[in-house]
């Protein structure tokens, strides 16, 4: 046997080796990253609705901010799990409010809710049937 050929042997060989016995799986990605904030966007029936007081619960609660400098927010966190919120200005369809979400936190842990809604003219709804609100990831 020449050199080149005890060469070739002894490296494939070890090729052979290395991928049968010590071979091991790709590592697994770690999971997606909790998101760190999130939108809550309003479906609305009307179209001339001034003033909205909504619910927020979550672990930890924070930085509650209006989407749109065209409107005020007043919030007021009364615990770590709940805040009300009230969102006042030309209202429509959309997103209205921003948070921040507590660190390792899922989107699933918090709930909003409709309390009331005002129109334009300052006279409360009766209802607040036809309202919604999601929360989503914030881009």
């Amino acid at each position: 046997m020449n050199i080149r050929n005890a060469v070739f042997a002894v490296g494939a060989g070890s090729f052979a080796l290395s991928c049968s016995e010590g071979s091991t799986a790709p590592p697994v990605p770690p999971p997606p990253a909790a998101p760190t904030a999130a939108v809550i966007s309003l479906l609305t029936p009307n179209s001339d609705d001034g003033a909205i007081v909504i619910t927020l619960r979550g672990p930890e609660l924070s930085d509650i901010q209006a989407t749109s400098s065209a409107h005020l927010l007043y919030a007021r966190v009364a615990s770590g799990q709940a805040a009300r919120v009230i969102v006042v200005g030309d209202l429509s369809a959309g997103p209205i409010v921003k948070m921040n979400l507590g660190a390792g936190h899922r989107l699933s842990e918090y709930s909003t809710a409709v309390e009331q809604v005002a129109m334009r003219n300052d006279s409360l709804r009766a209802t607040t049937t036809g309202y919604q609100l999601s929360i989503a990831a914030a881009p």
